[in-house]
């Protein structure tokens, strides 16, 4: 690889977010798959079969990504979802990607280190375009969230699109704990947080759907790229502890965005 695309690369490393345009050529080694430009982004290596790519981490990443479970001083990533975004005449990806520190097992297989209930994975993104032999990262975040459980990836990533270039990841991420099962629902945009909450529950570990003190709820959204909004509309019912009557749970919400976060 040439000095000129080392030193580029070196340069996105040295900061969680690289805003500034950079063209990469396609130079012998580089690879324009998710994954190749992320080993490289990482200045990992890649393994194939697997799609892992295993890097280097400082100690700074060590802290960050509970680098004290590891038993070396590498991390592991690989690629989650790629979206493809559409604007005018060019076509831009973004990928999102987890990493996790992982050791080996009794067996000696290589597993995830971090392996407690809420313990889950990091997530990062970089967005970028390819057009005729050239590649350009647009962004580039290793680190903005953590999501998942046991260190597994229990998540859904989607896309959502509400105009004018206001791109928002959207994230669910389930959980089961003490009779209660949880969906917790995020939206990012550019890596920042702009909305948490709870989008899916019932207690069913505890109660079943005839007992008094049973609930659930659910939550539908739908998006208006005209107006930059999002509606929300939640439905289910509980049952009262006291009476045992059945009562309905309906509430409605539109959230506009307002550049900087999402309002109630």
């Amino acid at each position: 690889m040439k000095p000129a695309i080392i030193f580029t690369y070196f340069v996105l490393l040295i900061t969680l977010s690289c805003t500034t345009k950079k063209d990469l050529k396609t130079e012998s080694g580089f690879r324009k798959t998710p994954s190749g430009i992320l080993s490289n982004l990482l200045n990992g290596n890649l393994d194939s079969a697997s799609g892992i790519i295993k890097w280097a981490a400082t100690e700074g990443d060590m802290i960050e990504y509970n680098g004290q479970l590891m038993d070396s001083q590498y991390l592991f990533s690989s690629i989650d979802t790629v979206f493809t975004i559409k604007r005018n005449n060019e076509t831009e990806y973004l990928a999102v990607f987890s990493t996790a520190p992982m050791t080996k097992d009794d067996m000696g297989k290589m597993v995830s280190a971090s392996d407690c209930h809420v313990c889950g994975l990091k997530i990062g993104y970089f967005t970028y375009t390819i057009v005729n032999d050239s590649l350009q990262i647009q962004t580039f975040r290793k680190n903005f969230a953590t999501h998942g459980t046991f260190g597994e990836k229990s998540y859904q990533v989607s896309f959502v699109n509400l105009g004018d270039g206001y791109e928002i990841l959207k994230i669910d991420d389930p959980y089961n704990g003490m009779g209660i099962s949880t969906v917790t629902t995020k939206f990012y945009m550019a890596g920042e947080l702009l909305l948490s909450m709870i989008s899916r529950e019932d207690n069913a570990g505890n109660y079943d759907s005839t007992q008094k003190g049973y609930y659930e709820f659910k939550t539908d959204f739908t998006y208006n790229p005209l107006k930059h909004t999002i509606n929300i509309n939640q439905t289910g019912f509980k049952i009262d502890e006291i009476s045992g009557k059945r009562i309905a749970i309906l509430k409605r919400k539109e959230l506009p965005f307002d550049q900087y976060s999402l309002s109630f």
